[in-house]
């Protein structure tokens, strides 16, 4: 069955409400701990095992999942566009298959260390990724909605 973009975007909706929902859990234990010393300079591998990890790489991973839907789907946007056109997508990816698919080379996956490269400045593409397809899917969503 082939579906409209109109019925794509409650869909793709829900799986960014995840991915949502693990960056305000990851951000509330930032502001809860900010001295958390796996998030300051401590060891990398506690800090992707501690509970703010999971919490970001359940976000960063879900964020992929999204992506993918956004690309399905043949939506488009000038701000999410431009986003998307970033080497920092493919980072992304290998990032979710780091977390979401079974790895027996390291403890720590190789798929996330180029991700963490301060030159590639990801966190920041993140977040602003996040928020621009917040913006997006809220207006489209509320466009719908509002619908007889």
């Amino acid at each position: 069955m082939v579906r409209t973009k109109e019925e794509l975007i409650p869909i793709l909706f829900r799986y960014f409400m995840a991915a949502s929902l693990m960056s305000q859990e990851f951000n509330k234990h930032l502001a809860h701990d900010p001295t958390d010393n796996a998030l300051h300079g401590g060891d990398p591998m506690k800090f992707l095992i501690s509970k703010a990890g999971l919490k970001m790489c359940l976000w960063y991973g879900m964020l992929y999942v999204v992506v993918e839907g956004w690309r399905d789907a043949k939506l488009s946007d000038p701000e999410v566009d431009r986003l998307l056109a970033s080497p920092n997508t493919k980072l992304l990816k290998l990032f979710r298959n780091g977390m979401f698919h079974f790895q027996t080379d390291h403890w720590v996956p190789n798929k996330f260390s180029e991700f963490f490269e301060p030159k590639n400045k990801t966190v920041e593409w993140v977040h602003a990724l996040t928020t621009e397809l917040r913006r997006y899917l809220l207006t489209e969503m509320k466009r719908i909605s509002a619908k007889p």
